[in-house]
This record gives C-alpha cells, sequence and structure tokens, in this order.
C-alpha cells in the first residue's frame, strides 16, 4: 500500500516535526536503509557521509537534515522532508507506517478458544487473546490491548490500553500495568522478591513478599526481564522508562521517568532510581541506594554509595568520569611506574652504602 507525503505532512502537522515538506503527492510503499533502498521507498539521511548512496538510488522519499536537504534537491528527489530531529521522525515515522499489525496478524479471531478466561472478566470487544494464554479472576484489561501465546495474568492485575504483551509473559496478582506498555516475552512482572531471615543455625526462613508491581505509562520491559513485587508496597518503573533484555529489578525498587536502562542492569531491593537515569550494560546497584536525576552510569558502573548529583559516572565502585578516565590511564604506567621505582630503591640502596 502506498503511503503519500501528503499524509505525513496530515497525522505530523501538529507535533511539529518537520522545518518543511516537498513533493507532498509523491508516496513510498516501503521505509527502507540508506544502504539498500530503491525508488518507492523512504529513507532517512542524517549523515553526510550516506549521501552519495542516496543519490545514487533514487528512493522517492528522503527525510534529512536542513544542512543536507539543498544537495537531496538538487539530485532531483520527488519528495525531501527537513526534520528538526531526524532520529525523533525516524522513530516516529516507523512507529505510524512500519511497525508490526498485532491486530491484524490475530488470524483465529478475538480470543482463541485455547486461551483460559476466568468468567469474572469482561473483555473489551476491541481486545486480542492469542492460544494458551491464561486470565484469572477479576482481571481488567483496556481498549485495545494484545495479549500473546501462552502469557499468563493472575488474578486482580490491571492492564491498561493499547498494551502489547508478548508470548510468555508472567504478570503476578495484583499488579498494574499502565497505557500502551510493552513486555518483550519471557518476562516475569511480580514474581516474589528475595526476601529470607535466618536463624542460628543459619537456616534461612521466606519473608511472604505480598506488596505490587505497577509499571506507569509508556514503559517498555524487554526480553527476560524480572520485576520482583515489593515486600509491602510496590515495585514501581516510571512512566516512559525503556528497558533493555536481561535486568532485573528486586523488590521496592522505585525507577523514575523518561530512564534508559541497558542489558544485564541488576538493581537491589529497596533503591531509589531518579527520572533520566542511562544505566549501560552490566551495571550494578547495590540496596537502599539513591541513584539522583540525570545521572549516566557506564563501563559497567558498580553503585555502592548513592549518587545524586548530576553527572557520568563509571567504574566500580562508581566514581565521576573525569577521575576514573585519569586513573584508568594510570594503571597502564604501572608497571613502568613500578620498574622506575626498583630502579630508585636500588640507586638510593647504593648510595647509603657508600655513605656508610
Amino acid at each position: 500500500m502506498e503511503i503519500k507525503v501528503s499524509d505525513i505532512k496530515n497525522d505530523f502537522q501538529s507535533a511539529g516535526l518537520f522545518e518543511s515538506i516537498t513533493g507532498e503527492s509523491a508516496g513510498f510503499s516501503r521505509i527502507a536503509p540508506v544502504e539498500n533502498c530503491q525508488k518507492g521507498d523512504l529513507v532517512f539521511l542524517e549523515k553526510k557521509e550516506f549521501l552519495e548512496a542516496v543519490v545514487k538510488s533514487q528512493p522517492s522519499v528522503v527525510v534529512t537534515t536542513s544542512e543536507l536537504a539543498g544537495a537531496v534537491t538538487e539530485a532531483m528527489i520527488p519528495a525531501v522532508l527537513v526534520a528538526k530531529n531526524v532520529g525523533l521522525a525516524h522513530a516516529l515515522l516507523r512507529q505510524k507506517y512500519g511497525d508490526r499489525n498485532f491486530r491484524e496478524e490475530a488470524e483465529w479471531g478475538k480470543v482463541h478458544a485455547s486461551a483460559v478466561v476466568h468468567p469474572s472478566v469482561k473483555l473489551p470487544a476491541s481486545v486480542i487473546v492469542h492460544p494458551g494464554a491464561v486470565i484469572g479472576k477479576n482481571v481488567q484489561i483496556g481498549e485495545n490491548t494484545v495479549i500473546m501465546a501462552n502469557c499468563v495474568i493472575e488474578y486482580d492485575a490491571k492492564i491498561g490500553k493499547d498494551c502489547v504483551i508478548y508470548p510468555g509473559v508472567y504478570i503476578g496478582y495484583e499488579c498494574v500495568v499502565g497505557d500502551r506498555v510493552i513486555i518483550k516475552p519471557g518476562s516475569v512482572i511480580g514474581s516474589e522478591g528475595y526476601g529470607f531471615a535466618q536463624d542460628k543455625e543459619k537456616k534461612s526462613h521466606r519473608i511472604p513478599q505480598r506488596g505490587k508491581v505497577v509499571l506507569e505509562d509508556d514503559v517498555l520491559v524487554g526480553a527476560s526481564n524480572c520485576i520482583d513485587r515489593a515486600s509491602y508496597g510496590e515495585t514501581r518503573i516510571g512512566s516512559g522508562t525503556k528497558m533493555d533484555n536481561l535486568c532485573h529489578v528486586a523488590h521496592n525498587v522505585t525507577v523514575g521517568k523518561d530512564c534508559l536502562l541497558t542489558a544485564g542492569l541488576v538493581v537491589a531491593g529497596s533503591t531509589k532510581i531518579g527520572n533520566r537515569v542511562i544505566a549501560s550494560g552490566m551495571t550494578g546497584i547495590l540496596d537502599h541506594l539513591v541513584v539522583g536525576d540525570d545521572i549516566i552510569l557506564v563501563h559497567r558502573a558498580g553503585v555502592i554509595a548513592s549518587l545524586k548529583e548530576p553527572g557520568v559516572y563509571a567504574g566500580l565502585p562508581a566514581e565521576p568520569l573525569v577521575p576514573y578516565m585519569k586513573n584508568i590511564a594510570l594503571q597502564k604506567k604501572i608497571p613502568d611506574m613500578r620498574k622506575e621505582i626498583k630502579e630508585l630503591q636500588k640507586t638510593v640502596a647504593d648510595l647509603e652504602k657508600k655513605i656508610k
């Protein structure tokens, strides 16, 4: 199906996404990478190094920067859209015109015959439930949400509208999922938190964890994540936060809004993470700490004490990036410094012998 540039203008006019649009009558049938595009495609051109490939391939629509727009227009491209932020335009246009359509993929109708839905559940007509899903007592699910194969949603859980719950997801009892939340395959929302008390013989006794997990609106949870329910109260992930694969968030953790948490993150219990925090791969954060707003954690940061000032932190124990990088540079010099110190010690020893 061909999409017209005029459709883009109408769909995104109020968003202020584009500085200018030419060639409204042109259309495209595919969103393609700049390295492999052709006539009939829409491409995103942000870097000058790909300009030659675009000119040679002649796609029908190019979304680009104001700096490159002139050269694209001179190449007789039918439609040129100048974006204020090409990366953001890429995300929004791809969501609108190039994303999966989960509703059309459901070839078996609204609720598959093999799904088990408790009689107390009133599913909106727009909800789709795939094969093998289990939906427990008094579960609430909002409009246009898709529950994919073999999901388990336990009693009294609440799921908002326009959500996509991928295959094999578990959502525990009384947990709350907001609107437009995406949970990728195999993730566990609301497993019991890790809480034990030991007796004098060092035998561990389980402390029941009866709180819940709350995922606010527009959260994305990657594949194979574990977010534990609270001991009491709630574990909460703030709106707009995006979690990569293989992350673990322990009981009673609070994560703020619009965070980016990448693969391998582990957060221990009762820690509070602020807004707009970025954690790179393999970050570890100990329990009962505070990580403030606008903090970036890199180089497998190990947070063992609270961090409250915005900035970039790295290493174990996590420290500001500049001294961390200086320390890394110095570590490479240690073998030479050790050799020099030994030579100095020998020289001093020889001088002492002469003096005596």
